[in-house]
């Protein structure tokens, strides 16, 4: 049987000192502990581990996690390098699929380290960031709002891509020292735009290490220990000079302008159908492929299919996070009610994405050709009908600005 598609549209514990287990008694290794908090009026979770015998005053990294995965999914792949070390990692859950500031960052980051340095034995001037991914352009963003708070960052596969997004290196009041690892052939980030963030920054007189890796693409987990020891060994020369200081974080405000607003959004969602456009390549990839005699390569292209499309959903969702959250103070009652709409659009286009990668994730199972086709034609039935909703939005908007 031949495996046909459909393309998407382009518019698509406790700290201190641990008492001496008795005699001929192993002492219980530490595990990792979930927990939550509240910041902003909403319950945020966090994965939290803390090595046997820390010894004060350790140092921190707190973890931020690619799209569509969790504090989990890098505490994991961390916590034998923290054992070595002697330093706490926490992994906090983001608030939706993606990244976001404010909704993520840099308040709820701030509150979540003073939170764990009222417990644990933290040194406050070695406060570290390490991201992948969605995670990493925020460990970016994180780095240039708040450059005397965090000692260093370091990222796997992620830099600042559209002009609006360099404009932030400009906002750094303190050169913090960066080091970005990325695969030569990373679809999400070419190496052209890791390049430019890295000259971006050394322009400003930033300390910035690029590691290029021959071959490699956006996968992080397999390489995670190498990646890891190597960020550790960058990340471990660096401590503010001085007690950190947190920056209030400024947004539009009424001293904005939805001009500004309009182009943070639309850089967001430039990016999110350049990976589409990607997607439908990999879609083309799986046309006329035997499910049966090529099994494993549909598998591998469904894969890949499955992560562009969940870092072009996270974006859509970023960009209704700026459209709904921001902060619209003297904007007109028809401004507000535009931006409203494109948030509601925007997340109306994530939604549709899952569904196209619920599509391609059926192809992951070990069910019947049959039952495998009837999941896949059902999640198209149900992309369809976003699409109707999705275009209904876009001629609202249309006739609003009429």
């Amino acid at each position: 049987m031949n495996l046909k598609t459909e393309r998407l549209v382009s518019l698509l514990i406790l700290a201190g000192f641990a008492l001496a287990a008795p005699m001929g008694l192993a002492q219980e290794k530490p595990k990792v502990v979930k927990d939550s908090m509240v910041s902003n009026q909403k319950k945020r979770t966090y994965y939290l581990y803390v090595p046997g015998g820390v010894k004060a005053p350790a140092p921190l990294i707190v973890l931020l996690h690619g799209s569509g995965r969790d504090g989990m999914s890098l505490i994991d792949k961390w916590k034998d390098l923290a054992d070595k070390e002697g330093v706490i990692i926490v992994g906090p859950d983001s608030g939706g699929e993606g990244w976001s500031t404010p909704r993520d960052g840099p308040q709820f980051l701030h509150e979540l380290v003073e939170n764990l340095r009222s417990k644990y034995p933290i040194n406050p001037r070695r406060i570290y960031l390490f991201g992948h991914s969605a995670g990493a352009v925020f460990a970016l963003l994180m780095s240039t709002t708040e450059s005397e708070y965090f000692a260093a960052a370091a990222v796997y596969a992620g830099a600042f891509r559209p002009p609006a997004e360099l404009q932030n290196v400009g906002n750094a009041t303190r050169k913090i020292p960066l080091a970005i690892w990325v695969g030569t052939v990373d679809p999400f980030f070419p190496l052209a735009d890791v390049r430019a963030t890295r000259d971006a920054f050394r322009a400003k007189g930033f300390t910035i290490e690029v590691t290029e890796m021959p071959g490699h693409d956006h996968w992080y987990y397999d390489l995670a220990p190498g990646i890891n020891a190597g960020a550790w060994e960058f990340l471990k020369k660096y401590e503010l000079a001085n007690d950190p200081r947190y920056s209030e974080y400024a947004g539009l405000g009424s001293g904005g302008n939805a001009n500004r607003l309009i182009a943070e959004i639309n850089m967001l969602t430039a990016r999110a159908r350049e990976l589409i456009q990607t997607a439908n390549q990999k879609e083309a990839e799986l046309d006329g492929k035997d499910w049966n005699k090529d099994r494993s390569q549909v598998a591998r292209i469904a894969q890949e299919h499955m992560d562009i499309l969940a870092e072009s959903a996270s974006l859509f969702r970023a960009a209704a996070d700026k459209a709904e959250i921001s902060d619209k103070s003297g904007l007109s009652s028809k401004q507000a009610r535009y931006f409203g709409l494109i948030g509601q659009y925007n997340r109306k286009c994530a939604e549709l994405l899952e569904v196209m990668r619920g599509r391609s994730e059926a192809l992951l199972s070990t069910e019947s050709f049959a039952a495998i086709e009837a999941k896949r034609d059902e999640a198209q039935r149900l992309a369809d009908k976003l699409h109707l909703e999705i275009d209904d939005l876009q001629k609202t908007i249309d006739k609003l600005m009429h």
